[in-house]
């Protein structure tokens, strides 16, 4: 048997740290964005600004669990300050930018002391010792080499240009993979609900086993309701009925109105739902498909996320697009449909991104018909296990960002969580 698993206060705070890793990243470019001095930020796109920082992150955390680093600093922020070489930014712009990092971790220390205030002053000063001295070995590293870096003619875009392209195909031939688990979850459920009517015609049922019963029946006939719903939305998607009606509005004061209408449920399940945001952002976009996109994505982590914390997060990037992420603390999604949904939705490689700590140059890149009624308490096990449906509904959301020309990306780790960024025109 597995040792339990013992929570301290350092593990409670690195994982809101990770929960709110994309709101610092977020926060770190709008403030770099707003400085004139670096004002080369605004034409880079998200991977080519973050880099390696996430890494780095990675980095602060293991050292806060007193854990061995994946990564050497030093060798990362070597390829950190080759990055920014690539991109024609002066040393004393990548120091600029590091020390508003700096600036936000601490922020974010301030506001987790305010949500837990039972934090020591020990390890609040551990703390900040340890970011003062990542950031400063991310500084020193970048600067160490800096000026005997040469700049590097950019990679050929041809091949992946049409990894893009293979990966649509491959979207489109394996978009039937997903329909056919749902049509094997339906299989099921529609068995647990004749088994369980079954069930509940036996004699000498206790009140318990029928309301148990009962219980399932409904809940695998809700069930049943959504997933039929849900293919029926995603018909209507496929076969282009969706009208997008475009508009001006404030994405922020949508995004806010949607985090609260869900604050209550988060409460209600310990859990840590927050927003964060420019006061005001002005797009043009469909309301109705914003608002579903992000409503699927953020009740899809209210529903997985046991306990912990949730991020919704959007800055604008450049004069070209905006961003919303949704990344929450839970177990991840199933790894068969991780692997799927990432080869499906995976970005385009940027051929000037640092892509490894020593490299100079990044590469180009049927069920039975079938069943027996099991007893009652084998019954009532499947019925609680039935729900993995993520498929469809990530699909439909996938569609409605294709409706609003938008990209969507997943980034998934067993047992720390899931991320979701949407990139939208402005």
């Amino acid at each position: 048997m597995d040792a339990p698993h013992v929570t301290t206060p350092m593990t409670e705070l690195v994982a809101y740290l990770f929960a709110r890793r994309e709101a610092i990243l977020h926060n770190w470019r709008m403030t770099c964005e707003q400085d004139p001095a670096l004002a080369k930020v605004s034409i880079l796109s998200r991977e080519e600004f973050n880099d390696l920082l996430p890494i780095i992150l990675d980095i602060l955390e293991q050292r806060l669990l007193n854990q061995q680093p994946e990564a050497d600093l030093r060798v990362t922020a070597i390829s950190h300050g080759l990055h920014r070489w690539q991109k024609s930014l002066a040393l004393p712009e990548t120091i600029r930018e590091l020390n508003y990092l700096t600036q936000i971790l601490m922020g974010e220390l301030q506001s987790y002391l305010e949500l837990f205030p039972q934090l020591d002053t020990k390890a609040l000063l551990q703390v900040q010792q340890q970011i003062v001295q990542v950031m400063s070995e991310t500084t020193y590293g970048s600067v160490e080499k800096y000026d005997e870096l040469q700049r590097l003619e950019a990679a050929n875009r041809v091949a992946a240009l049409q990894q893009a392209v293979d990966q649509m195909d491959e979207l489109s031939r394996q978009r039937g993979d997903i329909l056919r688990t749902s049509s094997h979850d339906l299989r099921g459920s529609f068995g647990i609900i004749n088994s369980a009517a079954y069930l509940l015609k036996a004699e000498g049922l206790s009140d318990k086993e029928r309301e148990q019963y009962l219980d399932m029946l409904n809940r695998n006939l809700t069930s049943v309701q959504s997933m039929l719903d849900s293919l029926i939305e995603l018909a209507r998607l496929e076969a282009g009925e969706e009208i997008v009606r475009m508009e001006s509005l404030d994405a922020s004061a949508l995004l806010n109105e949607i985090v609260a209408s869900a604050q209550q449920i988060a409460a209600q399940q310990n859990l840590t739902l927050q927003a964060t945001g420019p006061d005001a952002l002005l797009v043009e976009t469909d309301r109705v498909k914003l608002q579903r996109i992000v409503q699927n994505l953020m009740l899809n982590a209210l529903t997985y996320t046991e306990s912990g914390f949730i991020s919704v997060s959007w800055s604008q990037q450049g004069d070209m697009r905006w961003v919303v992420s949704i990344q929450d603390s839970g177990p991840g999604l199933p790894n068969a449909l991780s692997k799927l949904l990432a080869k499906q939705l995976k970005p385009i490689l940027d051929a000037n991104a640092s892509t490894g700590m020593d490299q100079t140059e990044p590469p180009i890149p049927v069920p039975q018909n079938t069943q027996e009624v099991p007893p009652g308490p084998v019954l009532i096990k499947q019925a609680g296990q039935s729900g993995q449906r993520e498929g469809v509904g990530l699909q439909i959301v996938k569609r409605l960002c294709d409706l609003l020309s938008a990209e969507l990306e997943i980034e998934s780790q067993p047992g720390r969580g899931t991320l979701f960024r949407i990139r939208f025109p402005t």
